[in-house]
């Protein structure tokens, strides 16, 4: 109506804020005595008998050394809880064991725990005028590792530091170590002479790979070759351009280079 007034709606009103309280210093003090005996509890637990190691499994250790292996990391593992597992320690009793590249643990609570041994593979042998080693395709030397059945690289000079770290000699461990599963038993040399890289089968033809780049796509195109029935009766196969290799006859010269000492 006409002069009449019209009572606007109201704003809704807000709760009360609740008024933040700070909490007493008693109940902080008490809060970090808690949380102090729950601490000094879980230590306690953790290195307790309770969950004292007393079962110890260990896998992937073969070989020679493998009794040795075990037994380290046995006494190791036995020092331990399920609970406070030292995977420092257990590293360092095979640091000894060339073989053993790493290791890993899972435990099985109360008193259990089971490891797994990853060793390093021997991919040919280092040859001295002292005898032969087998190294690993890190480069590592596997001291005491049969070497029967690995393909042989020629090394002048003592092997002191435990690894491989002469460049060439490091290029043809490569080389060894990226040979097809396929082709493994059939390497029986691998050498760098004036064609580069230079593998040497047990019954087929020599494999020029050239520089030490791009190995693994020659040894793909190596196999491809391989397989080929018109590749018979090939002196060498030239893989230094993956994507065109060539295969041609040994020249007398060749022959004398790549023959067996």
């Amino acid at each position: 109506m006409p002069g009449s007034s019209t009572a606007l709606p109201r704003a809704p009103r807000f709760a009360a804020i609740v008024r933040w309280r700070r909490p007493s210093l008693k109940l902080i003090v008490s809060l970090l005595v808690a949380t102090a005996v729950l601490l000094a509890g879980w230590v306690w637990l953790r290195d307790s008998s309770l969950v004292a190691v007393e079962r110890v499994t260990v896998s992937g250790a073969s070989g020679p050394g493998a009794p040795a292996v075990r037994s380290a990391l046995t006494g190791a593992a036995q020092q331990m809880t399920t609970l406070h597992v030292d995977r420092g320690a257990l590293n360092a009793a095979v640091a000894r064991f060339p073989l053993v590249e790493s290791i890993s643990a899972t435990t099985k609570f109360p008193h259990g725990i089971a490891i797994i041994v990853n060793e390093r593979r021997p991919v040919a042998a280092l040859v001295t005028t002292g005898g032969a080693v087998a190294v690993a395709d890190d480069g590592v030397l596997l001291t005491g590792t049969p070497t029967s059945g690995l393909p042989e690289i020629a090394v002048s000079g003592l092997l002191r530091a435990g690894r491989v770290t002469d460049p060439t000699t490091a290029s043809e461990v490569e080389l060894a170590a990226l040979t097809p599963k396929r082709l493994r038993g059939e390497v029986t040399r691998v050498e760098a002479g004036a064609e580069g890289l230079v593998v040497s089968l047990r019954a087929g033809p020599l494999l020029r790979f050239g520089d030490g780049e791009r190995l693994a796509a020659k040894w793909i195109a190596a196999e491809r070759v391989l397989k080929d029935p018109q590749s018979s009766g090939a002196g060498y196969i030239d893989l230094s351009i993956p994507e065109r290799p060539a295969s041609g006859m040994l020249t007398t010269t060749d022959s004398a280079l790549t023959a067996p000492e």
